[in-house]
């Protein structure tokens, strides 16, 4: 029987999509599935990627370490160091920062944006007390078109740095960017032909830089892997696809590119899509958040109960790779363990094996297998091509901010006579 914990201690390392730690693990998780009798394909996309790097901020006689973001090449800049208590004053005081390094406690795509367009030197991001800088990258685009150069520091550092305001320091950044491949891995597993309808499963392979991600996620391929070996026992009416996305953490580009390749078949075939997306804390919440209707998130609850767990719900989106799905309304449940050690000390070192347990993965294996069995076994099937109004904002403005382009939204129009 497949050992979740010994998986996860064979994956211990950063698994940075374009990187030789994302090639490593899909040969791992390849041969997990080959053990089991499947034949994986795997498909390629190109992306921007890096070897994570290093960063510094000096002032006087004093250096600071920092993380560099992704996908920010090497650079040497001086700058008035500028400490804002909040980062949508760049909002309002339009260009009021040029050339000037910010520092700030909080991020967010839109602001990324206009640290460019107001020609901000440099960002310093300051992350949450207790724990290490996280990890962050520029998108694709933004490497393409520009960026501001940037970097996450620690929220003790921070405190440091804050009684430099308004003097002149010098940001440093060291790193590699270099044009990759990433890869998704596809399983497909036939059904005994009850109907056309496919379901897919999936979750992402891929970590942030400086992260082995046994939570984020860890908790997905092994959620993934216990599916795969269900299946390979137990027989299925209808299709059931599984996806190891990659290049997740560096914008959904994984399951972005998958989803454009296949969007005809999915069109023709797909009925939901199941994404897990975080879990392993020995103590945490289970939840799911569901894009679809009322009435999936009420059924997906009540077989959530009959495996003995309580989930918390919602009807909302969720940051993963069931977003760039939600764009041709096919609806999608999400499930997650998170508020122990691993999730914590998510996008950091700290998100390692020693920080999950075998009994934090089993809630989402459980949950996700249970779905799948009554959703694929039912004899008719019982989701809806739909999402609710109340989120079709919710899902356009977020991929806005994911691909700063304009997203083509194929909803379902309103019936006129």
């Amino acid at each position: 029987m497949l050992n979740p914990m010994k998986v996860i201690r064979e994956l211990d390392f950063v698994r940075l999509s374009g990187t030789a730690g994302e090639k490593e693990a899909v040969e791992i998780i390849c041969r997990y599935l080959q053990e089991l009798g499947y034949t994986p394909e795997i498909e390629k996309f190109s992306l921007n990627s890096f070897e994570p790097g290093a960063a510094a901020i000096e002032i006087d006689d004093h250096t600071f370490a920092a993380t560099p973001y992704g996908l920010n090449e090497n650079v040497a800049i001086s700058g008035e160091l500028v400490w804002l208590d909040n980062i949508d004053m760049i909002k309002l005081n339009r260009g009021g920062y040029k050339d000037k390094i910010v520092m700030s406690y909080g991020f967010s795509r839109g602001i990324a944006t206009l640290l460019k367009e107001y020609e901000v030197a440099g960002y310093i991001n300051v992350g949450g007390p207790f724990r290490k800088a996280t990890s962050l990258s520029h998108r694709q685009s933004s490497f393409e078109s520009g960026y501001t150069h940037s970097v996450t520091v620690d929220h003790d550092t921070a405190i440091k740095l804050k009684k430099y305001s308004n003097k002149t320091v010098k940001l440093k950044i060291k790193q590699t960017v270099m044009k990759s491949k990433g890869h998704n891995i596809i399983v497909d597993i036939p059904g005994a032909g009850l109907d056309n309808t496919l379901t897919l499963a999936g979750g992402h392979l891929d970590s942030v830089a400086h992260s082995p991600g046994a939570s984020d996620n860890g908790g997905g391929i092994v959620t993934l892997l216990k599916i795969a070996e269900y299946y390979s026992k137990h027989k299925l009416q209808r299709d059931l696809r599984l996806v190891f996305f990659g290049g997740e953490e560096l914008g959904l580009l994984g399951s972005q590119n998958y989803v454009k390749d296949h969007l005809e078949e999915l069109k023709a075939r797909l009925g939901l899509m199941l994404n897990i997306d975080v879990s392993g804390d020995a103590i945490g919440v289970d939840a799911v958040a569901v894009i679809g209707t009322d009435f999936l998130l009420g059924y997906v609850d009540g077989l959530i109960k009959e495996t003995g767990y309580m989930f918390q719900r919602k009807l909302d989106i969720y940051s993963s790779d069931c977003m760039p799905f939600s764009v041709y309304e096919f609806p999608s449940v999400n499930l997650a363990r998170f508020g122990g050690k691993a999730s914590r000390y998510i996008h950091t070192d700290g998100d390692n094996y020693k920080n999950v347990t075998k009994e934090g993965y089993e809630s989402c294996i459980r949950v996700a297998i249970h779905l799948l069995d009554r959703i694929i076994n039912a004899g008719v099937y019982p989701v809806d091509r739909e999402i609710d109004s109340s989120l079709r904002e919710k899902i356009e403005k977020y991929i806005w901010n994911l691909t700063y382009e304009e997203p083509k939204l194929e909803w379902t129009k309103n019936y006129k006579k």
